[in-house]
């Protein structure tokens, strides 16, 4: 009872925080456009440009340009620049008027990235603007579902190589030394062994098989029935994330070979287990690598060293996690058909064994984990200040809990001897079990991170123009301060409605800008086109400042505060 309160105070923790982090479905951010959203231009742009914080990839999507009436006005393909973080689309002579500005593209983490502006070339178009369909985006369900499948994913990767570490460095040698080699508990172990390794692998290629469909769904806005089509499976391969899952993939049916030779008791081929062993270690690295090349580390300014990073980040943990999984749902339980006395004997080997090949673990999770922090925060800050910090925060937390509990079964074999052994050994077994849990708490938060943007991404963002959307309701609301320097400004506040045009219905609003004295200032807003109002304003220093906005016409009034730094203007030289 006592470890069923502590595990779900864990995950009564975990959803507190993980619970108003949405998840975030664009890892790459646009920086700026040009021509920049809701700007009158007095000439016609030879271009559309936009400029992201990553690289990006436009299988699933295009930069299209449409006028007042509807009709697409871009022509030629999406060219690319600057390592593929500038895409842009030419543009024929145009009129004066209204244009759109639709545009989705896969961020070469794997996310997906999409949006829409206006712009307007002599002054904007007399009329609405013609609605322009757009990608949906993928669901929330979709989003927390791929969580899960990875969560999933993970757990299976870890218990192949925990399971088999523990088999090859802890009961073996325990048992042989104890003189159990032929005792109930180790035919025991034999038999679960020889189920929980080839369940694990059938997880995993099943999770990743899935993941396949479900990040078609996330980057292309389908349902998942639609993303399991060829066509849009073929589509998906085009881009790093599917080349590099074809080679996850490989690597993963790989271990089929040596999950047999491990797990029949005959082994196969005559074989030693340790060559099995051996191959199996090569390819679960290699597993890990491709994991790691499949997200934020090859985004890095580091990509190789974060690569290897999260790579040994990810083997370590299964040593630790899929370890200490494997000595509780397999070990423990064998262990049980012993009597109390050789029950005793065996875990005072047995401990000791997994404690050592556990510290060597942690020491790698923890180096490696110093490092994967300092590539995707910003600052010390971002822990605190930002969804993804937070969710870092709190599998710090969970990991340290998992390192207090490990650290008292140090102490174990002391309280192995005289009156107390058979109470130790009922103490190992609740203790071990919670910290297990508690590493699982700390697998399901990584699996979240993968869905929020890193700080690094954030502050890039941020040290560029303000350039923000928030929504309100089922409008969407675009804040562009113009040039974003201490001095003079213009800023642009647009009501885009569920089809992502200039909400015309939205015929008031009203904003407040506050500084850094927290003194708030009125704005005059003026409205020069359907759902976009501008108004002039001297932000006199740099530093943080929020504007709280209020628009009025629509179904429901619409309100949103946008907060944003102010950074000090570019010097000449």
């Amino acid at each position: 009872m006592r470890v069923t309160r502590w595990a779900a105070t864990v995950v009564a923790l975990i959803a507190i925080v993980v619970v108003p982090a949405s998840p975030a479905g664009a890892h790459a951010i646009l920086l700026r456009t040009e021509p920049s959203p809701q700007t009158t231009l007095s000439s016609a742009p030879a271009a559309v440009r936009l400029d992201f914080s990553e690289p990006v990839e436009v299988a699933f999507g295009a930069v299209r340009v449409f006028d007042v009436d509807g009709t697409a006005v871009d022509g030629g393909p999406v060219r690319r620049a600057q390592g593929n973080r500038q895409v842009s689309v030419a543009l024929p002579r145009l009129n004066d008027g209204t244009y759109t500005v639709t545009w989705r593209a896969v961020s070469d983490d794997g996310h997906p990235v999409s949006g829409g502006f206006q712009f307007y070339v002599g002054a904007p178009s007399s009329i609405s603007a013609v609605p322009v369909g757009q990608l949906a985006k993928a669901p929330t369900t979709t989003t927390w579902g791929f969580g899960v499948l990875r969560f999933t994913w993970f757990l299976a990767l870890f218990a192949l190589i925990g399971t088999v570490a523990v088999r090859r460095w802890v009961w073996t040698p325990a048992v042989r030394t104890g003189g159990l080699s032929s005792s109930a508990a180790a035919q025991r172990f034999r038999r679960r062994f020889s189920v929980v390794l080839p369940v694990a692998l059938a997880v995993l290629l099943i999770a990743g098989l899935v993941a396949l469909v479900f990040q078609a769904a996330t980057v292309s806005g389908l349902s998942l029935v639609s993303s399991a089509k060829p066509s849009v499976l073929r589509e998906l391969f085009k881009t790093t994330y599917g080349r590099a899952w074809l080679v996850q993939t490989a690597l993963s049916i790989a271990l089929i070979l040596p999950v047999a030779g491990l797990a029949r008791r005959r082994g196969v081929g005559g074989v030693r287990p340790d060559v099995w062993i051996g191959l199996g270690g090569v390819l679960a690295a290699g597993v890990c690598v491709a994991a790691a090349f499949n997200g934020h580390a090859r985004t890095d300014a580091w990509p190789a060293l974060a690569i290897v990073s999260i790579a040994l980040h990810l083997f370590a943990l299964g040593l630790w996690v899929g370890g200490l999984g494997a000595l509780v749902g397999v070990g423990l339980p064998s262990a049980r058909r012993l009597d109390a006395g050789e029950r005793v004997s065996l875990l005072r080997l047995a401990v000791p064994r997994f404690s050592r090949l556990a510290i060597g673990a942690v020491a790698a999770v923890v180096a490696t984990g110093v490092i994967n922090s300092f590539a995707n925060l910003d600052r010390v800050a971002d822990l605190w200040q930002v969804a993804y910090g937070r969710i870092l925060g709190l599998k710090i937390a969970l990991l340290l809990v998992a390192l207090a509990l490990g650290w008292r079964h140090l102490r174990l074999p002391r309280r192995l001897d005289g009156d107390t052994a058979t109470g130790g050994a009922r103490s190992f077994g609740r203790t071990s079990a919670l910290e297990a849990a508690v590493l699982a708490g700390a697998v399901g938060l990584a699996a979240i991170l993968v869905v929020l943007v890193p700080g690094r991404s954030l502050a890039l963002a941020a040290r560029g123009p303000v350039n923000q959307s928030q929504r309100a309701g089922t409008y969407t609301v675009q804040l562009l301060v113009d040039p974003s320097a201490p001095g003079p400004n213009e800023v642009h506040v647009t009501f885009v409605d569920p089809q992502g045009l200039g909400a015309a219905e939205v015929v008031n609003a009203t904003a407040a800008l506050t500084g850094a004295d927290g003194v708030a200032h009125p704005l005059a807003l003026r409205l020069i086109a359907p759902g976009h109002f501008v108004s002039d304003a001297d932000l006199a220093t740099r530093g943080p400042w929020s504007l709280a906005v209020n628009g009025s016409g629509a179904t429901s009034p619409l309100s949103t505060t946008f907060r944003f730094r102010l950074n000090a203007p570019a010097t000449a030289g």
